[in-house]
């Protein structure tokens, strides 16, 4: 086992969070010049990195302790500040030489304090949201950090990525990346809403698709709510990052009169989702409860 800041002839990612995202990027780290060490909260998933060859660790403590890189990859603030903070944290051991990348969606400040802190220690920091959503193929990250600690992360990025942004300071990028997730949730929101339209009123919603070509979301038309995906939840990451990008705007006085209604369906659907029901499906259930359509199966209109 090194100690901290030392160098070793392999560098080592020390991935904290192994739930979706961790382990994509358990995936792209294979058959890389770096190790893994891996800690989960969930031991299960800790045993999942392991099988895919990552090192187990017993604490976020212990995974930095023994690694060059701290990627963490959690649900939001709360658990980026536990992690770091904890009596078994991050900044238990963290030390001159070694660089902190946080994929998470958060708040900005959070960005700021974490590389506060991370720089009284000496080491470095950059924020790295990533979206698998955005229009173009791939998986891109934002960047948000110094040119210094933006350039010591700069080849595990590209390894984790298939491309990156350098927006500029710490906490710039994590407002791209809500600002992505706002139009997300805004377009899923719509079009939810144009899809009950016509069913509500007797026509087939997919001639959106089969004739105009919107891009109109399958499970819209299929009314399909269940989303296999792992960790915090798709219909828990929409709320929580508009609710972000809501304190944002206030704290600047930034009016967002569409995300405040649009944030307000996410957290009327919340109450009737089930737990294994996608964040977008589920708004439309909301659109089907408000004109007491719930399970009504498509039926042409006779007018």
């Amino acid at each position: 086992m090194r100690t901290p800041g030392e160098k070793c002839d392999m560098p080592t990612v020390g991935l904290i969070g192994v739930g979706y995202i961790g382990k994509t990027f358990l995936d792209r780290l294979a058959d890389t010049e770096y190790g893994v060490v891996a800690y989960d909260v969930d031991p299960a998933q800790t045993g999942a990195a392991e099988d895919l060859g990552a090192t187990p660790a017993e604490s976020p403590a212990d995974a930095t302790h023994r690694s060059e890189f701290v990627v963490l990859a959690l649900p939001g603030t709360p658990e980026v500040e536990a992690v770091m903070n904890s009596d078994d944290g991050v900044l238990t051991v963290l030390a001159d030489g070694q660089t902190v990348v946080d994929v998470t969606t958060t708040r900005p400040d959070t960005s700021r304090d974490c590389e506060r802190w991370c720089d009284e220690r000496g080491a470095s920091f950059v924020e790295a949201p990533i979206t698998r959503a955005a229009p173009r193929d791939g998986a891109h990250m934002m960047v948000g950090g110094t040119d210094e600690s933006y350039e010591s992360a700069r080849a595990l990025i590209e390894t984790l990525s298939d491309d990156h942004l350098h927006v500029g300071e710490a906490g710039s990028a994590t407002v791209l990346k809500l600002a992505l997730q706002m139009r997300y949730a805004g377009r899923n929101a719509l079009d939810a809403e144009i899809v009950e339209f016509t069913r509500d009123n007797g026509v087939d919603p997919a001639h959106l698709r089969d004739f105009f070509g919107m891009d109109v979301w399958e499970q819209y038309l299929d009314r399909e709510f269940e989303q296999d995906i792992e960790g915090l939840g798709g219909l828990a990451i929409w709320h929580k990052d508009l609710g972000y990008a809501r304190e944002v705007g206030r704290e600047n006085n930034t009016a967002l009169p569409t995300i405040a209604v649009v944030h307000e369906a996410y957290k009327a659907t919340v109450r009737r989702a089930g737990p294994d029901e996608g964040h977008a499906a589920t708004l439309l259930r909301y659109w089907e409860l408000l004109n007491d359509a719930v399970d009504r199966e498509f039926q042409p209109a006779d007018r």
